[in-house]
């Protein structure tokens, strides 16, 4: 397999933002997109030429919270099981390369939600062996760039050093309007055994 161009998008609705996400797909020869924050339900119906969408909305079934994995249709792949669940939602994809099965995986933690290290350990274990799992964790860490620490950030910090996860570098993703506001690091790739 040829090296593969993922990409992250917070995206705070998909619907109505379909034309720009097509755009930045062919602009940028894309080949998987995780997106965050779709606020999609089972009754949304979203199109993208050359691409399949899957996507996993949140379990109350309103438009709120949700992933999606948007993939060049040429590329092998198939749907994983799905994780819904109120704290998190994950949508995600196999792929196959020269060292075998790769899962790559849309998440979502809204900021409400309060995830302990033993829940961030269960839905990593979902993942298997080698894993992409990129979107919107809502934690915060200095450790991987973020202007302060918080609970969740520690808690997912645990889990990481447990389980020997990474974090490629990272740059602000969160750049706020209010010139009150400070950039921070919300939006980002936790990895298990892909070459940094």
């Amino acid at each position: 397999m040829a090296t593969l161009r993922i990409a992250v998008w917070n995206a705070n609705g998909l619907n109505q933002r379909t034309q720009e996400i097509n755009l930045f797909l062919r602009t940028y020869n894309i080949d998987v997109l995780l997106v965050s924050e779709t606020h999609v339900t089972d009754r949304s119906h979203i199109n993208i030429p050359h691409y399949a969408i899957y996507h996993i909305p949140h379990p109350d079934k309103k438009a709120d919270g949700g992933t999606a994995a948007i993939v060049r249709r040429n590329l092998k792949h198939h749907l994983a099981t799905a994780y819904s669940e109120e704290n998190i939602q994950a949508t995600s994809i196999v792929l196959e390369d020269q060292m075998g099965e790769v899962t790559v995986t849309a998440f979502y933690n809204r900021p409400k939600h309060n995830i302990k290290t033993i829940e961030y350990e269960q839905f990593f274990r979902t993942l298997g062996h080698r894993f992409i799992a990129g979107g919107d964790y809502n934690a915060k860490n200095t450790y991987w760039g973020a202007r302060t620490t918080k609970t969740k950030g520690r808690e997912l910090h645990n889990a990481m050093r447990k389980h020997n996860l990474h974090l490629p570098s990272c740059q602000p993703t969160y750049c706020p309007s209010d010139m009150n506001k400070q950039p921070d690091l919300l939006d980002f790739c936790v990895t298990k055994g892909i070459a940094t």
